[in-house]
């Protein structure tokens, strides 16, 4: 494209023909900013009409950057999480932490990884797969779960404040989620069987957060293939665990 055309595009400053670009971006925001939300309020809070708001919901949900809550509203979807999470720690922390948890997949031939909480999720942001096995849990950078399913966002949630964990079970499955949060814990530490990934087992602790007003933002997880990485080995391993995280405590970032 010539520098004329560029000009040719541009009235006022703003770029011609970018209105739904624009209406998009502002349905983010509003996501962002009150989900979640029904899609009246979604509406009003854009200022644009309903049929419309609804047309660009439903392109953001096929995308995965926005998702239908069965009790009705929406929410920002699993995308939104992932790309955020490609920028949300420097690469700098995560190759500090990474000798870390080399020295636990080391020790426990299985597979650590370290999640970040982001909103009502938790993602995987940095792992080490042991190379002791062929059959072992591979690791997804940018895979997004719910903090409420699964050991490793069960471990930072446990350690929020009450009325942020509250709300974060009351937005997901309430008295299910409460459920699982309670039968999770043992010996101080999250366990969890085919939760995310069926036939593997999970063992968590939260990473000590510099701020324990806000709770944690990180958890460490080491996680096998249940026919091998069982309950009793797991917990055989929770000491140095809780040592990996200690040594990442001073890397974490706040929740």
């Amino acid at each position: 494209m010539s520098s004329t055309d560029d000009v040719s595009d541009v009235v006022d400053g703003r770029i011609r023909g970018a209105e739904t670009a624009r209406r998009t971006l502002r349905l983010l925001e509003a996501l962002a900013a009150h989900q979640p939300v029904r899609l009246d309020d979604l509406a009003e809070a854009v200022g644009l009409n309903k049929s419309t708001v609804y047309r660009l919901v439903r392109v953001l949900q096929e995308e995965g950057y926005t998702e239908r809550l069965s009790q009705g509203g929406y929410q920002l979807g699993a995308a939104v999480t992932a790309l955020a999470a490609r920028t949300a720690m420097p690469a700098a922390t995560l190759d500090a932490m990474r000798p870390a948890l080399q020295e636990l997949a080391e020790s426990t031939a299985e597979t650590v990884t370290v999640h970040r909480r982001v909103g009502d999720t938790a993602v995987l942001r940095l792992g080490v797969e042991s190379e002791q096995h062929v059959l072992r849990q591979v690791v997804r950078v940018g895979e997004t779960t719910p903090l409420t399913r699964g050991c490793a966002g069960l471990a930072i949630l446990a350690s929020l404040p009450d009325d942020d964990r509250e709300g974060v079970i009351e937005r997901a499955d309430g008295s299910e989620a409460r459920e699982r949060l309670g039968e999770a814990f043992v010996d101080g530490v999250a366990l969890s069987r085919g939760a995310n990934h069926p036939g593997v087992l999970g063992i968590a602790v939260a990473v000590p957060p510099g701020d324990r007003t806000r709770g944690a933002a990180l958890s460490v997880t080491v996680s096998g293939p249940e026919s091998r990485w069982t309950k009793e080995r797991a917990l055989q391993h929770a000491g140095q665990l809780r040592s990996c995280a200690a040594r990442l405590a001073h890397l974490a970032p706040s929740a």
